[in-house]
């Protein structure tokens, strides 16, 4: 059978695919070319990336202490205790360190990159096919168990990468499983997140069901 033009309904659900889809084609374009060049600058010792700001490799103690030694605009007044973090930067990194360097910001580039793949593949069938349909909620199920493992195991990684560069750039820290899990910043809110688009998925599916069956009955 010859292609029907769509119709009003037809017209209807795309448009309720809006302004996220659009904004979702934009985001997953820029992001491509960001994450090549990200990907390259570091590993041929360049710091042309949105990932990494400048030409150094540095890393961030998460251990405060006290200290009373600002002066200027940042003097705190009396009675103020000032915590700060102590940031360690080199500008003569070796390949491990620019590896660990890598790592550090990588793999959340890449959980952006795939949700933003996934949702513009969602956005791409919906137009298709309608928003109401079982590939639909399908769709939306893999974006949200991607979401949910892919934050978890992004934040593994990246705290792995930083607690193994600080030790490289420290001389009283060292890299040991302790390390590496009290580098570890739980994404709360992404996984949230995951586990609210998973649970709509689920109401998706039913609802498509049951749609299905009304339009059997009728």
């Amino acid at each position: 059978m010859p292609d029907e033009p769509p119709s009003h309904d037809d017209h209807a659900e795309v448009r309720l695919l809006e302004p996220v889809a659009t904004v979702v084609r934009g985001a997953y374009r820029l992001l491509l070319v960001g994450l090549v060049v990200g990907a390259v600058g570091p590993l041929v010792g360049t710091r042309l990336s949105l990932m990494w700001g400048g030409p150094n490799v540095c890393a961030e103690s998460r251990s405060d202490f006290s200290t009373a030694g600002f002066t200027g605009r940042f003097r705190p007044h009396a009675g103020v205790e000032v915590m700060t973090s102590p940031s360690y930067c080199t500008d003569h990194a070796d390949g491990a360190q620019r590896l660990f360097d890598f790592l550090g910001g990588f793999p959340s580039w890449l959980l952006a990159l795939g949700i933003l793949f996934l949702l513009n593949r969602l956005i791409q069938g919906a137009s298709r096919e309608g928003v109401f349909t079982g590939r639909t909620a399908k769709h939306l199920r893999i974006a949200g168990w991607w979401l949910l493992l892919g934050c978890l195991v992004a934040e593994v990684v990246e705290a792995g990468a930083h607690a193994a560069l600080l030790a490289t750039l420290a001389k009283d820290y060292t890299f040991t499983a302790g390390s590496w899990l009290g580098t570890c910043q739980p994404p709360y809110a992404l996984a949230f997140t995951a586990l609210a688009i998973l649970t709509f998925a689920r109401i998706m599916r039913a609802g498509v069901a049951m749609r299905e069956d009304l339009e059997g009955t009728v």
